[in-house]
């Protein structure tokens, strides 16, 4: 079956001087086209590099693979933010839903990716409890590299990102993809994710799984700057679910909604702070791969998105910076992520975990979470942000 597929750009981090002039940001996320769009049916998948996030970057006859040159199997650490949703069903009919989520810190990482250059193999071990998440996928069949071009693509529901690979593994009851960008000689931390899908015998729906992470060559504390500034441009990959309408008569399905799009972190080493801003848009939506309609959903694709933070670094307690966000917005509706007060019914909360990557920090990457507060609402973004300076 022939897939016709959508496309996101996301920004490829970009070089911005410290304390001089350079680009306020990586570049834009292009609004998604008109039109169906999908990713194809799952399976083993099919060789191929994928597509990612950014503006296209100017081609390069052999870029180097950045920290991931490696002489040996090397394990990197996985930052990340992941959710889960585990279904209960009856004579083929779903009853009942378990959601699930958490973003991981620099101390309480998602997992690992593992990379040996000698086979060219990834090993994915997510171990997130909090999240409902825990398993291991070697991708060791060439044929795990997956494409959207066209026939064969990668796994149900993984975004379509361009500068981005794609690792595809599966059987008739489950089908992981796990996606990464593709760094360069200057990059020493990339962004990633992965979708789950799992049915029982009868093609049941049983678990839907995403998650997004960084993983790349953590800056040793000596080399982290004590004085002076930095601009750190880069992108951001969230999993998002929007669903406000559990209070309603006709209350509507949760689905698990993409975001892309530009990261700005403004650090300053000196004051041990940090300031984070994030703006994008929702991609298309997916459904064991058919296309929800926009009409389906109340924050439809092209829907902008944007959040503001601040966060502290402490080396000692968190190994990098931590905070939470002020502000939110999808769209012109501001999210309600107010934690618990004595006025308000509102319980919401959020928060913004990173480290310093590459030598002498030039490179920033973490996790974010932004859960909404509003009884009877299902409102929670989880997402990965990754900048050079």
């Amino acid at each position: 079956m022939r897939v016709t597929s959508i496309m996101l750009a996301l920004p490829l981090l970009a070089l911005a001087a410290c304390g001089g002039a350079g680009p306020e940001s990586a570049g834009s996320v292009a609004a998604p086209p008109a039109g169906t769009g999908g990713t194809g049916s799952g399976g083993t998948g099919s060789g191929g590099s994928g597509t990612g996030v950014g503006a296209a970057p100017t081609p390069t006859p052999t870029p180097s693979a950045g920290f991931l040159s490696v002489a040996e199997e090397t394990t990197f650490t996985a930052v990340g933010a992941a959710h889960s949703f585990d279904y209960s069903s009856t004579n083929g009919v779903i009853t009942s839903v378990l959601y699930q989520g958490n973003a991981g810190t620099v101390r309480s990482p998602s997992g690992s990716v593992a990379y040996s250059p000698r086979d060219g193999i990834f090993t994915l071990t997510l171990n997130d409890t909090k999240a409902g998440i825990t398993r291991t996928n070697r991708f060791q069949d060439p044929a795990h590299r997956s494409d959207f071009n066209p026939e064969s693509t990668p796994s149900l529901e993984a975004p379509n990102l361009a500068g981005f690979n794609y690792l595809t593994s599966g059987n008739a009851t489950q089908t992981t993809t796990f996606f990464y960008q593709r760094p360069d000689s200057t990059i020493h931390v990339t962004l990633g994710g992965f979708s789950y899908l799992a049915k029982d015998a009868a093609g049941v729906l049983t678990e839907r799984d995403h998650g997004v992470m960084v993983f790349g060559a953590l800056t040793p504390q000596t080399q982290i700057p004590i004085s002076g500034s930095g601009t750190y441009n880069g992108g951001f990959i969230a999993s998002a679910v929007l669903n406000p309408t559990f209070d309603s008569t006709s209350p509507r399905t949760s689905y698990m909604q993409w975001i892309t799009g530009d990261s700005r972190v403004l650090v300053d080493f000196g004051r041990s702070t940090v300031a984070v801003d994030l703006s994008g848009r929702l991609g298309p939506t997916f459904s064991e791969g058919t296309r929800i309609a926009d009409a389906a959903l109340l924050y439809p694709s092209g829907t902008y998105f944007a959040a503001s933070g601040s966060a502290t670094i402490d080396l000692i307690r968190t190994g990098g910076f931590a905070g939470v966000f002020d502000t939110a917005f999808l769209g012109t509706r501001a999210i309600d992520f107010a934690g618990i007060s004595a006025g308000s019914s509102t319980a919401g909360a959020s928060s913004i975990d990173g480290a310093f990557f590459g030598p002498n920090a030039v490179n920033v990457g973490g996790s974010f979470r932004i859960v909404g507060g509003v009884p009877d609402q299902r409102v929670d973004i989880q997402g990965a942000f990754t900048g050079s300076r």
